[in-house]
Protein backbone atom coordinates (compact mmCIF):
# COMPACT_ATOMS: atom_id res chain seq x y z
CA UNK A 1 0.00 0.00 0.00
CA UNK A 2 2.59 2.35 -1.09
CA UNK A 3 2.03 5.53 -2.65
CA UNK A 4 4.22 5.24 -5.87
CA UNK A 5 0.97 5.44 -8.37
CA UNK A 6 -0.79 7.74 -6.10
CA UNK A 7 -1.08 10.72 -8.10
CA UNK A 8 -2.19 9.15 -11.94
CA UNK A 9 -5.02 11.14 -12.91
CA UNK A 10 -3.07 14.72 -12.41
CA UNK A 11 -5.42 16.37 -13.99
CA UNK A 12 -8.70 15.63 -11.58
CA UNK A 13 -9.20 18.31 -8.58
CA UNK A 14 -9.64 17.19 -5.30
CA UNK A 15 -13.99 18.47 -5.67
CA UNK A 16 -14.04 16.57 -8.90
CA UNK A 17 -13.23 13.65 -6.78
CA UNK A 18 -15.81 14.51 -4.12
CA UNK A 19 -18.71 15.26 -6.85
CA UNK A 20 -17.63 11.57 -8.13
CA UNK A 21 -18.23 10.08 -4.73
CA UNK A 22 -21.91 11.99 -4.46
CA UNK A 23 -22.91 10.42 -7.98
CA UNK A 24 -25.24 7.60 -7.82
CA UNK A 25 -23.82 4.15 -9.48
CA UNK A 26 -26.36 3.99 -12.23
CA UNK A 27 -25.02 7.50 -13.82
CA UNK A 28 -21.20 6.89 -13.57
CA UNK A 29 -19.32 7.15 -16.88
CA UNK A 30 -17.24 4.34 -15.76
CA UNK A 31 -17.62 1.47 -13.16
CA UNK A 32 -14.11 2.52 -11.95
CA UNK A 33 -14.85 6.04 -11.02
CA UNK A 34 -15.46 5.39 -8.01
CA UNK A 35 -12.44 3.60 -7.20
CA UNK A 36 -10.77 6.03 -9.40
CA UNK A 37 -12.11 9.09 -7.21
CA UNK A 38 -11.34 7.26 -3.57
CA UNK A 39 -7.82 6.05 -5.01
CA UNK A 40 -7.07 10.16 -5.65
CA UNK A 41 -8.19 12.15 -2.77
CA UNK A 42 -4.95 10.51 -1.39
CA UNK A 43 -3.42 13.55 -2.73
CA UNK A 44 -5.71 16.36 -0.90
CA UNK A 45 -5.58 15.22 2.76
CA UNK A 46 -8.02 17.42 5.01
CA UNK A 47 -11.59 17.83 6.30
CA UNK A 48 -13.16 18.02 2.92
CA UNK A 49 -11.30 14.51 1.64
CA UNK A 50 -12.19 13.12 5.19
CA UNK A 51 -15.49 13.97 5.18
CA UNK A 52 -16.20 12.71 1.54
CA UNK A 53 -14.82 9.56 2.41
CA UNK A 54 -16.65 8.97 5.79
CA UNK A 55 -19.76 9.33 3.60
CA UNK A 56 -18.91 7.15 1.08
CA UNK A 57 -18.72 4.58 3.39
CA UNK A 58 -22.21 5.32 4.52
CA UNK A 59 -23.47 4.31 1.02
CA UNK A 60 -25.19 1.42 1.33
CA UNK A 61 -25.46 -0.67 -1.82
CA UNK A 62 -24.55 -4.50 -3.14
CA UNK A 63 -23.30 -3.09 -6.28
CA UNK A 64 -19.65 -4.37 -6.64
CA UNK A 65 -17.92 -0.75 -7.67
CA UNK A 66 -19.55 0.19 -4.15
CA UNK A 67 -18.21 -2.21 -2.70
CA UNK A 68 -14.35 -2.33 -4.19
CA UNK A 69 -14.37 1.58 -4.14
CA UNK A 70 -15.08 1.39 0.12
CA UNK A 71 -12.47 -1.15 0.71
CA UNK A 72 -9.45 1.81 -1.38
CA UNK A 73 -12.01 4.18 1.08
CA UNK A 74 -10.74 2.57 4.15
CA UNK A 75 -7.15 2.34 3.51
CA UNK A 76 -6.80 5.92 2.02
CA UNK A 77 -8.56 7.04 5.11
CA UNK A 78 -5.94 5.01 7.27
CA UNK A 79 -3.23 6.33 4.86
CA UNK A 80 -4.07 10.21 5.74
CA UNK A 81 -4.40 9.30 9.60
CA UNK A 82 -8.36 10.14 9.59
CA UNK A 83 -8.65 8.98 13.65
CA UNK A 84 -12.08 10.01 13.90
CA UNK A 85 -12.58 6.79 11.25
CA UNK A 86 -11.78 4.30 13.59
CA UNK A 87 -15.41 3.17 14.77
CA UNK A 88 -16.81 3.33 10.93
CA UNK A 89 -13.93 0.89 9.86
CA UNK A 90 -14.29 -1.01 13.41
CA UNK A 91 -17.86 -1.59 12.28
CA UNK A 92 -16.41 -3.07 8.84
CA UNK A 93 -14.57 -5.74 11.17
CA UNK A 94 -18.21 -7.55 10.87
CA UNK A 95 -18.56 -7.17 7.08
CA UNK A 96 -19.78 -10.45 4.82
CA UNK A 97 -16.80 -9.34 2.60
CA UNK A 98 -13.39 -10.94 4.11
CA UNK A 99 -11.36 -8.70 1.90
CA UNK A 100 -13.28 -5.50 3.74
CA UNK A 101 -12.42 -6.82 6.66
CA UNK A 102 -9.07 -7.68 5.76
CA UNK A 103 -8.63 -3.72 4.52
CA UNK A 104 -10.20 -2.60 8.12
CA UNK A 105 -7.84 -4.68 10.38
CA UNK A 106 -4.91 -3.05 8.63
CA UNK A 107 -6.34 0.11 8.74
CA UNK A 108 -7.21 0.03 12.19
CA UNK A 109 -3.35 -1.09 12.97
CA UNK A 110 -2.55 2.07 11.12
CA UNK A 111 -4.40 4.15 13.50
CA UNK A 112 -3.54 2.72 16.23
CA UNK A 113 -7.05 1.31 17.51
CA UNK A 114 -6.38 0.89 21.48
CA UNK A 115 -10.24 -0.26 21.92
CA UNK A 116 -10.24 -3.24 23.66
CA UNK A 117 -13.78 -4.44 22.03
CA UNK A 118 -12.47 -3.74 18.75
CA UNK A 119 -8.91 -6.02 19.32
CA UNK A 120 -11.31 -8.91 20.84
CA UNK A 121 -13.37 -8.38 17.67
CA UNK A 122 -10.53 -9.07 15.75
CA UNK A 123 -8.92 -12.14 18.06
CA UNK A 124 -12.34 -13.96 17.40
CA UNK A 125 -11.93 -13.66 13.65
CA UNK A 126 -8.53 -15.33 13.92
CA UNK A 127 -10.31 -18.45 14.34
CA UNK A 128 -12.34 -18.44 11.22
CA UNK A 129 -9.99 -19.62 8.45
CA UNK A 130 -12.22 -17.93 5.74
CA UNK A 131 -10.42 -14.57 7.12
CA UNK A 132 -6.79 -13.39 6.05
CA UNK A 133 -5.09 -14.36 9.16
CA UNK A 134 -1.97 -12.80 8.16
CA UNK A 135 -3.05 -9.35 8.27
CA UNK A 136 -5.20 -10.00 11.21
CA UNK A 137 -1.85 -11.16 13.20
CA UNK A 138 -0.20 -8.47 11.87
CA UNK A 139 -2.61 -5.91 12.85
CA UNK A 140 -2.87 -6.87 16.31
CA UNK A 141 1.11 -7.49 16.87
CA UNK A 142 1.65 -4.07 15.37
CA UNK A 143 -1.17 -2.89 17.90
CA UNK A 144 0.72 -4.64 20.70
CA UNK A 145 -2.13 -6.41 21.73
CA UNK A 146 -0.98 -8.92 24.58
CA UNK A 147 -4.35 -10.71 25.07
CA UNK A 148 -3.68 -12.10 21.75
CA UNK A 149 -0.79 -14.29 22.29
CA UNK A 150 -2.82 -17.03 23.28
CA UNK A 151 -4.37 -16.93 20.33
CA UNK A 152 -1.42 -16.26 17.76
CA UNK A 153 0.86 -19.04 19.61
CA UNK A 154 -1.49 -21.64 17.89
CA UNK A 155 -0.49 -20.12 14.59
CA UNK A 156 2.71 -20.89 14.96
CA UNK A 157 2.32 -24.71 13.93
CA UNK A 158 -0.04 -23.56 11.32
CA UNK A 159 0.10 -25.09 8.16
CA UNK A 160 -0.07 -21.99 5.50
CA UNK A 161 3.62 -20.89 5.68
CA UNK A 162 2.71 -17.12 5.56
CA UNK A 163 0.36 -17.20 8.31
CA UNK A 164 3.19 -19.18 10.39
CA UNK A 165 5.49 -16.59 9.54
CA UNK A 166 3.38 -13.81 10.53
CA UNK A 167 2.79 -15.83 14.17
CA UNK A 168 6.15 -16.62 15.15
CA UNK A 169 7.16 -12.41 13.94
CA UNK A 170 4.49 -11.21 16.78
CA UNK A 171 4.99 -13.66 19.62
CA UNK A 172 8.84 -12.55 18.67
CA UNK A 173 7.29 -9.17 19.46
CA UNK A 174 4.79 -9.43 21.96
CA UNK A 175 6.42 -12.12 24.07
CA UNK A 176 9.73 -11.75 23.27
CA UNK A 177 9.18 -15.90 22.18
CA UNK A 178 12.40 -16.35 19.93
CA UNK A 179 12.25 -20.25 19.67
CA UNK A 180 10.79 -20.45 16.18
CA UNK A 181 13.13 -17.56 14.74
CA UNK A 182 14.77 -20.26 12.41
CA UNK A 183 11.80 -21.08 10.56
CA UNK A 184 11.94 -17.83 9.22
CA UNK A 185 14.84 -18.62 7.70
CA UNK A 186 13.91 -21.34 6.76
CA UNK A 187 10.64 -19.19 4.71
CA UNK A 188 13.38 -17.15 3.11
CA UNK A 189 14.31 -19.96 1.22
CA UNK A 190 10.66 -21.44 0.32
CA UNK A 191 9.72 -23.16 -2.86
CA UNK A 192 6.67 -20.10 -3.02
CA UNK A 193 8.10 -17.14 -4.38
CA UNK A 194 4.87 -15.30 -2.71
CA UNK A 195 6.04 -16.94 0.53
CA UNK A 196 9.68 -15.72 0.74
CA UNK A 197 8.03 -12.55 0.20
CA UNK A 198 6.31 -12.39 3.01
CA UNK A 199 9.06 -14.01 5.03
CA UNK A 200 10.86 -10.44 4.61
CA UNK A 201 8.08 -8.79 6.12
CA UNK A 202 7.93 -11.17 8.96
CA UNK A 203 11.92 -10.99 9.83
CA UNK A 204 10.92 -6.67 9.49
CA UNK A 205 8.34 -7.39 12.42
CA UNK A 206 10.40 -9.75 13.82
CA UNK A 207 13.39 -7.34 14.32
CA UNK A 208 15.12 -10.29 13.32
CA UNK A 209 18.54 -8.32 12.59
CA UNK A 210 20.23 -11.85 13.37
CA UNK A 211 18.90 -13.28 10.03
CA UNK A 212 20.43 -10.09 7.42
CA UNK A 213 22.98 -12.81 6.25
CA UNK A 214 19.77 -14.80 5.09
CA UNK A 215 18.35 -11.97 3.77
CA UNK A 216 21.21 -11.07 1.96
CA UNK A 217 21.25 -14.67 -0.31
CA UNK A 218 17.71 -15.33 -0.86
CA UNK A 219 16.38 -15.63 -4.19
CA UNK A 220 14.24 -12.11 -3.76
CA UNK A 221 13.61 -8.66 -5.55
CA UNK A 222 16.55 -6.66 -4.08
CA UNK A 223 13.62 -4.02 -3.45
CA UNK A 224 12.50 -6.74 -0.21
CA UNK A 225 16.06 -6.86 0.84
CA UNK A 226 16.30 -2.64 0.90
CA UNK A 227 13.01 -2.76 2.62
CA UNK A 228 14.33 -4.91 5.38
CA UNK A 229 17.26 -2.93 5.70
CA UNK A 230 15.90 0.32 6.42
CA UNK A 231 13.66 -1.32 8.40
CA UNK A 232 16.16 -2.41 10.69
CA UNK A 233 17.60 1.15 10.61
CA UNK A 234 14.25 2.81 11.88
CA UNK A 235 13.61 0.73 14.35
CA UNK A 236 13.46 2.11 17.75
CA UNK A 237 15.75 -0.59 19.38
CA UNK A 238 18.45 0.04 15.90
CA UNK A 239 20.22 -3.73 16.68
CA UNK A 240 21.83 -2.69 12.97
CA UNK A 241 25.40 -1.08 12.56
CA UNK A 242 26.04 1.85 10.63
CA UNK A 243 28.61 0.00 8.86
CA UNK A 244 27.08 -3.16 8.77
CA UNK A 245 23.50 -1.42 7.07
CA UNK A 246 26.29 0.40 4.63
CA UNK A 247 27.92 -3.04 3.48
CA UNK A 248 24.22 -4.66 2.60
CA UNK A 249 23.00 -1.70 0.96
CA UNK A 250 26.16 -1.72 -1.06
CA UNK A 251 25.53 -5.53 -1.48
CA UNK A 252 22.20 -5.21 -2.35
CA UNK A 253 22.74 -1.81 -5.11
CA UNK A 254 25.71 -3.97 -6.76
CA UNK A 255 23.09 -7.59 -6.75
CA UNK A 256 26.17 -9.92 -7.71
CA UNK A 257 24.22 -13.01 -8.36
CA UNK A 258 26.98 -15.29 -7.61
CA UNK A 259 26.05 -14.39 -4.44
CA UNK A 260 22.36 -15.32 -4.47
CA UNK A 261 21.34 -18.87 -3.58
CA UNK A 262 19.27 -19.77 -5.97
CA UNK A 263 16.68 -23.03 -5.41
CA UNK A 264 16.52 -24.60 -8.88
CA UNK A 265 19.25 -26.09 -10.96
CA UNK A 266 19.50 -26.88 -14.76
CA UNK A 267 19.39 -30.45 -15.86
CA UNK A 268 21.11 -30.18 -18.93
CA UNK A 269 23.13 -26.99 -20.22
CA UNK A 270 20.33 -24.42 -22.26
CA UNK A 271 20.91 -22.26 -25.01
CA UNK A 272 21.78 -18.43 -24.46
CA UNK A 273 18.37 -17.69 -26.21
CA UNK A 274 16.84 -20.11 -23.13
CA UNK A 275 18.97 -18.07 -20.59
CA UNK A 276 17.94 -14.95 -21.70
CA UNK A 277 14.46 -15.72 -21.73
CA UNK A 278 14.91 -16.80 -17.97
CA UNK A 279 15.28 -13.54 -17.32
CA UNK A 280 11.64 -12.83 -18.32
CA UNK A 281 10.66 -15.59 -15.35
CA UNK A 282 8.31 -14.16 -12.30
CA UNK A 283 10.51 -16.33 -9.82
CA UNK A 284 13.47 -14.84 -8.78
CA UNK A 285 15.41 -17.70 -8.29
CA UNK A 286 15.33 -18.74 -11.74
CA UNK A 287 16.07 -14.92 -12.71
CA UNK A 288 19.48 -15.19 -10.50
CA UNK A 289 20.06 -18.88 -12.06
CA UNK A 290 19.80 -17.81 -15.62
CA UNK A 291 22.31 -14.60 -14.48
CA UNK A 292 24.82 -16.99 -13.05
CA UNK A 293 24.84 -19.07 -15.93
CA UNK A 294 24.88 -16.10 -18.22
CA UNK A 295 28.30 -15.48 -17.19
CA UNK A 296 29.46 -18.17 -18.58
CA UNK A 297 28.33 -17.55 -21.77
CA UNK A 298 29.98 -15.75 -24.50
CA UNK A 299 29.27 -12.04 -25.05
CA UNK A 300 28.80 -12.21 -29.00
CA UNK A 301 26.01 -15.06 -27.92
CA UNK A 302 24.82 -13.16 -25.09
CA UNK A 303 24.20 -9.52 -27.19
CA UNK A 304 22.97 -11.98 -30.40
CA UNK A 305 19.52 -13.37 -27.97
CA UNK A 306 19.44 -9.96 -26.23
CA UNK A 307 19.42 -7.88 -29.77
CA UNK A 308 16.93 -10.48 -31.01
CA UNK A 309 14.14 -9.48 -27.78
CA UNK A 310 15.23 -6.59 -26.89
CA UNK A 311 12.38 -4.49 -29.35
CA UNK A 312 9.84 -7.31 -28.62
CA UNK A 313 9.98 -7.68 -25.22
CA UNK A 314 13.01 -6.84 -23.07
CA UNK A 315 12.68 -2.84 -23.30
CA UNK A 316 8.96 -2.71 -21.98
CA UNK A 317 9.29 -5.75 -19.66
CA UNK A 318 10.96 -4.30 -15.82
CA UNK A 319 12.52 -7.60 -14.02
CA UNK A 320 14.29 -8.28 -17.16
CA UNK A 321 15.20 -5.08 -18.02
CA UNK A 322 16.68 -5.20 -14.70
CA UNK A 323 18.49 -8.15 -14.99
CA UNK A 324 19.92 -6.53 -18.29
CA UNK A 325 21.15 -3.95 -16.99
CA UNK A 326 22.87 -5.60 -14.02
CA UNK A 327 24.05 -8.44 -16.64
CA UNK A 328 25.80 -5.39 -19.04
CA UNK A 329 28.43 -4.88 -16.35
CA UNK A 330 29.02 -8.43 -14.84
CA UNK A 331 30.02 -10.05 -18.66
CA UNK A 332 33.13 -9.41 -20.20
CA UNK A 333 34.34 -9.26 -23.92
CA UNK A 334 31.84 -7.71 -25.89
CA UNK A 335 32.76 -6.65 -29.42
CA UNK A 336 32.85 -2.97 -30.18
CA UNK A 337 29.68 -2.95 -32.32
CA UNK A 338 27.86 -4.35 -29.32
CA UNK A 339 29.14 -1.88 -27.08
CA UNK A 340 27.74 0.90 -28.94
CA UNK A 341 23.85 -0.88 -28.81
CA UNK A 342 24.98 -1.32 -25.13
CA UNK A 343 25.71 2.16 -24.10
CA UNK A 344 22.53 3.53 -25.57
CA UNK A 345 20.36 1.11 -24.16
CA UNK A 346 22.35 1.94 -20.32
CA UNK A 347 21.98 5.77 -21.54
CA UNK A 348 18.09 5.28 -21.44
CA UNK A 349 17.85 3.48 -18.70
CA UNK A 350 19.65 5.76 -16.44
CA UNK A 351 17.09 8.24 -17.45
CA UNK A 352 14.35 6.07 -17.37
CA UNK A 353 11.41 7.78 -15.43
CA UNK A 354 9.04 4.85 -15.54
CA UNK A 355 7.89 3.78 -11.83
CA UNK A 356 7.89 0.66 -12.31
CA UNK A 357 11.60 0.72 -13.76
CA UNK A 358 12.58 2.29 -10.87
CA UNK A 359 15.12 -1.01 -10.19
CA UNK A 360 16.66 -0.21 -14.05
CA UNK A 361 18.47 3.12 -13.36
CA UNK A 362 20.67 2.15 -10.43
CA UNK A 363 21.73 -0.89 -11.94
CA UNK A 364 22.36 0.94 -15.48
CA UNK A 365 24.69 3.76 -14.07
CA UNK A 366 26.96 0.93 -12.16
CA UNK A 367 27.06 -0.78 -15.31
CA UNK A 368 27.94 2.14 -17.65
CA UNK A 369 30.55 3.11 -14.95
CA UNK A 370 32.14 -0.33 -15.52
CA UNK A 371 31.88 -0.75 -19.04
CA UNK A 372 33.32 3.02 -20.21
CA UNK A 373 35.42 4.36 -17.09
CA UNK A 374 36.06 8.08 -16.86
CA UNK A 375 32.75 8.66 -19.46
CA UNK A 376 30.16 8.87 -16.55
CA UNK A 377 30.73 12.15 -15.41
CA UNK A 378 27.80 13.82 -16.30
CA UNK A 379 25.51 11.42 -15.07
CA UNK A 380 26.67 11.58 -11.67
CA UNK A 381 26.76 15.33 -12.02
CA UNK A 382 22.98 15.01 -12.58
CA UNK A 383 23.18 12.34 -9.19
CA UNK A 384 24.92 14.63 -7.07
CA UNK A 385 23.19 17.79 -8.03
CA UNK A 386 21.97 19.67 -5.53
CA UNK A 387 18.46 21.05 -7.18
CA UNK A 388 17.69 17.00 -8.56
CA UNK A 389 14.83 15.21 -7.29
CA UNK A 390 16.29 11.60 -8.11
CA UNK A 391 15.29 8.93 -6.10
CA UNK A 392 17.31 7.96 -2.82
CA UNK A 393 19.02 4.62 -4.55
CA UNK A 394 20.22 6.57 -8.05
CA UNK A 395 22.29 9.24 -5.97
CA UNK A 396 23.11 5.89 -3.33
CA UNK A 397 24.80 4.52 -6.96
CA UNK A 398 26.85 8.04 -7.47
CA UNK A 399 28.08 7.58 -4.34
CA UNK A 400 29.48 3.66 -4.92
CA UNK A 401 31.12 5.34 -7.87
CA UNK A 402 32.56 8.25 -5.88
CA UNK A 403 33.99 5.56 -3.11
CA UNK A 404 35.31 2.90 -6.01
CA UNK A 405 37.40 5.57 -7.26
CA UNK A 406 41.29 5.09 -6.04
CA UNK A 407 42.34 8.24 -7.23
CA UNK A 408 40.05 10.48 -4.84
CA UNK A 409 39.69 12.43 -7.65
CA UNK A 410 35.87 12.12 -7.67
CA UNK A 411 36.07 12.57 -3.63
CA UNK A 412 37.42 16.24 -4.41
CA UNK A 413 35.13 17.10 -7.28
CA UNK A 414 32.32 16.34 -5.53
CA UNK A 415 33.26 17.76 -1.86
CA UNK A 416 30.55 20.38 -1.43
CA UNK A 417 27.73 17.83 -2.78
CA UNK A 418 29.12 15.48 -0.28
CA UNK A 419 29.24 18.08 2.89
CA UNK A 420 25.33 18.40 1.56
CA UNK A 421 24.57 15.13 1.62
CA UNK A 422 26.24 14.95 5.17
CA UNK A 423 24.38 18.18 6.87
CA UNK A 424 20.80 17.97 4.99
CA UNK A 425 20.22 14.82 3.36
CA UNK A 426 16.49 13.83 5.06
CA UNK A 427 17.57 10.51 3.69
CA UNK A 428 19.66 8.15 6.73
CA UNK A 429 21.31 6.20 4.75
CA UNK A 430 22.43 8.46 2.12
CA UNK A 431 24.17 11.10 4.84
CA UNK A 432 25.95 7.88 6.33
CA UNK A 433 27.64 6.91 2.93
CA UNK A 434 28.39 10.55 2.38
CA UNK A 435 29.98 10.61 6.09
CA UNK A 436 31.78 7.12 5.53
CA UNK A 437 33.46 8.30 1.80
CA UNK A 438 34.22 11.61 3.75
CA UNK A 439 36.14 9.56 6.97
CA UNK A 440 37.64 7.74 4.39
CA UNK A 441 39.94 10.73 2.92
Amino acid sequence: MTGLFDNIHAGLHQQGAVDILSKEVDVLENESDYYMAVSHLINFPGPITSKALLAFLDKCSEDVPVGLAQRKAVEVLARLGVAEATPKIASFLGSSDVYMVENAAWALSRLNCQDPEVHQHMINLLNDASQNQRVLIQSLSKLSVKSAISTISVHTAHEKTSVRGAAIAAMIHLSGDQSHLADLSDHLYGSNQMDRQSAVQDVIDANAVELLSDLMEAPISPAFRMRAVRSFLINPSNKLSDNDALSAVDQILVDDPRMITVLHHYGDPLSTELLIDGLFHPDFSRCYLAMQALMKCDAQEIWNAIENCWKDKAHNDYGAHYFLMRLFGLVEGWTDEALSHIRKILSDAITDKRPQFRKSPPAALLSFAKLFPGQYNCFLDNCLSLENNLSWDMRYAGLLLIQSDQTEHLQLRYQCQLQHLVESDGDSLLQLKAQSIQDRG
